[in-house]
């Protein structure tokens, strides 16, 4: 992929060789493009800061592409937003229309946040696409439980405490219903009201029932991402706010 294309000419030429990889885009959807971006021109080139946030649209995790989107758009001059809020391209059933409005809008924004919790859906897609270098400058990943951030002589004193290390637990135990047992006693023991099935609520809730992974494939994409300081692990809701403050 080539620079960012600066004018109309160029974006066409960008969308057919690189986005379409050969399509043809006739007078009328070449004009229906064109259109889009005059329509969208403020919003894309205005003067205010824009985060294109990424993720999984699936519930429960939505939930923290929404706060992504609170957390950003408190900033001074600043505008956050999904991709599926933004208005739909009017083309050929035979262009991807999604992918063209994908790019349209990755290409434009001043930093791309992408919060990874799982390595299956739209959220994977995203992934391969903001690897390419015209858009991986302005990408920053969020993958979820990347990292086991307990020490074993570290005292879980709290309920979030050891709710976040459920999570965690989730992400990298091999046997989770025993681990989560031993973690619920560890709990009584510190006086905490915690039973093993809070525990699996708790999970049930956050992970809606998802046994959460990554693919060898993703986590070699994570070590790349990491060498060029745009990854950063979180497992709460609490530390992603944390470190969305990694975004410029």
């Amino acid at each position: 992929m080539g620079d960012i294309p600066e004018n109309t000419e160029e974006l066409t030429e960008f969308i057919l060789n690189d986005v379409l990889y050969g399509l043809e885009l006739d007078p009328i959807d070449s004009e229906r493009l064109l259109s889009y971006m005059r329509e969208r021109h403020e919003h894309l080139f205005g003067p205010h800061s824009t985060y294109f946030v990424l993720g999984s649209y699936e519930s429960p995790f939505k939930y923290r592409l929404d706060e992504a989107l609170d957390v950003l758009n408190r900033r001074y001059d600043a505008y956050a937003y999904l991709l599926a809020t933004q208005p739909d391209l009017d083309v050929s059933d035979d262009i991807p229309d999604l992918k063209v409005k994908f790019f349209l809008h990755a290409l434009y924004a001043d930093s791309i946040p992408l919060i990874l919790e799982h390595d299956t859906g739209g959220a994977v897609a995203e992934f391969g696409r903001v690897e390419r270098p015209a858009l991986l400058d302005r990408t920053y990943l969020f993958p979820r439980a990347k990292e086991e951030h307990y020490d074993e002589n570290s005292v879980l004193t709290t309920r979030d405490a050891i709710r976040a290390r459920a999570v965690e637990l989730a992400y990298h135990a091999d046997d989770l219903g025993t681990e989560l047992e031993t973690l619920a006693e560890r709990a009584r023991d510190r006086g905490l009201d915690v039973s093993t099935r809070d525990l699996e609520s708790y999970l049930e809730s956050e992970l809606g029932g998802r046994t959460p992974s990554y693919s060898g494939v993703i986590t070699d994409s994570l070590v790349h991402l990491e060498s060029l300081n745009r990854c950063y692990s979180w497992t709460t809701t609490e530390e992603l706010e944390d470190q969305l403050t990694n975004v410029p």
